[in-house]
């Protein structure tokens, strides 16, 4: 049989069949979209709203950071103090005092009336920042720093060389020729995660300043603190000495280098040297206490690379959770100046509270042992 093509009205009558089924089940045929239209909303459009969404998220996470940053537990302050004239008469020495940390405590320090000595490795830097502390004081209201001020205390600066043994010896010599006293001696500057380098007598650098350098100034001015007493040893330790450990196989990290773990002994040996020390220290009325600041906006991490997209989100984080200088140095203060300390000795401190040390930091045989050796490594002992 040969083929016929349908007629025009034959090709209409299957559509027009479907409209009459549609509207005898009361609905009425909806046209076809285009494949454009199903696709949901233009390309630009979607983009958009990613855009004002992710704009919205930022800014709800921005207020939940500052809500927190400004609702959240504030820091304690120094107990009972923060009087000015508390420190009156009395001379502080503090390490790495030209900036964060050192900074904080030298200008609360020098507010409550201490005479505070800045031992600091870059001079020009050190008198730069003691400029500013004096101008700040003034635009405070208090009388400037001088030894006859009324309110604030005098401000010193030394150049004092961590890195460098010799730079150590030859400022403890000049303190101890032209300071009569020494009422506290604050062990604050430190290096955080460089990269592998030696001190100027070839010690890694990170044990050389934090641990090394500090424990030969500690010993230098030992009389001096004594014939002071009662005097008092502050040591800035950290929270990430939990990380660290002693390998006396390897303390100058010639083996292996890894700068986590190596700021992290060198963090454990502060707290390890503050109890030694302390046990040496019994019955001389000089007590010595070491603390963590917590976390801290400062220019510690200045060698930790962070990716340039990353850091504005760094720094939004930093500022939300990271403690100020100011807020850091509390528990610096306190262990400085408050009366509530007077006589404790041998202590670890965090938010001007003690706290619970791991077992590794308070292991006695390994604190004398790390101590002999010390003592060897800076020369004090042939």
């Amino acid at each position: 049989m040969p083929y016929a093509a349908p007629s025009g009205d034959d090709r209409l009558r299957p559509r027009i069949l479907r409209e009459q089924v549609a509207a005898s089940a009361g609905g009425a045929l909806r046209p076809r979209k285009s494949r454009a239209e199903a696709s949901g909303p233009s390309a630009p459009a979607a983009m958009a709203v990613a855009a004002v969404a992710a704009v919205l998220a930022a800014l709800g996470g921005a207020l939940w950071l500052a809500a927190r940053r400004f609702v959240g537990p504030s820091v304690q302050r120094l107990h009972g103090g923060g009087v000015s004239g508390l420190m009156h008469g009395k001379t502080v020495l503090i390490t790495g005092a030209n900036s964060g940390l050192g900074r904080a405590t030298a200008a609360e320090l020098l507010r409550l009336g201490a005479r505070v000595i800045m031992g600091c490795r870059d001079r020009a830097r050190a008198e730069e920042a003691a400029g500013q502390l004096r101008r700040e004081l003034l635009q405070a209201g208090d009388p400037g720093p001088g030894p006859d001020a009324g309110g604030a205390g005098e401000l010193i600066v030394k150049e004092l060389d961590l890195a460098s043994l010799r730079s150590v010896r030859a400022f403890c010599q000049e303190m101890l020729q032209e300071e009569p006293r020494l009422d506290v001696l604050i062990n604050n500057a430190g290096i955080f995660q460089c990269p592998y380098m030696k001190t100027e007598d070839g010690f890694e650098m990170q044990f050389g300043v934090n641990h090394l350098g500090h424990f030969l100034l500690t010993n230098l001015l030992l009389g001096l603190l004594k014939s002071s007493a009662p005097s008092r040893i502050v040591v800035v330790s950290s929270k990430l000495y939990k990380y660290g450990d002693i390998n006396f196989e390897d303390l100058n990290s010639e083996q292996s280098y890894n700068k986590s773990f190596c700021y992290s002994r060198s963090k454990l040996a502060n707290i390890l040297f503050t109890r030694e020390l302390a046990r040496r220290l019994e019955g001389t009325n000089v007590t010595v206490n070491v603390l963590h600041p917590g976390i801290v906006r400062t220019n510690l991490g200045r060698h930790i690379h962070i990716p340039l997209l990353v850091k504005p989100l760094f720094n939004l984080v930093s500022w939300a959770f990271f403690k100020t200088p100011a807020e850091g140095a509390q528990t610096s203060i306190y262990l400085a100046s408050s009366p509530e300390v007077e006589g404790v000795s041998g202590k670890y401190f965090g938010d001007c509270k003690e706290e619970e040390l791991l077992p590794k930091a308070m292991d006695e045989s390994v604190a004398r042992k790390l101590w002999d050796i010390s003592e060897v490594m800076v020369g004090i002992l042939k």
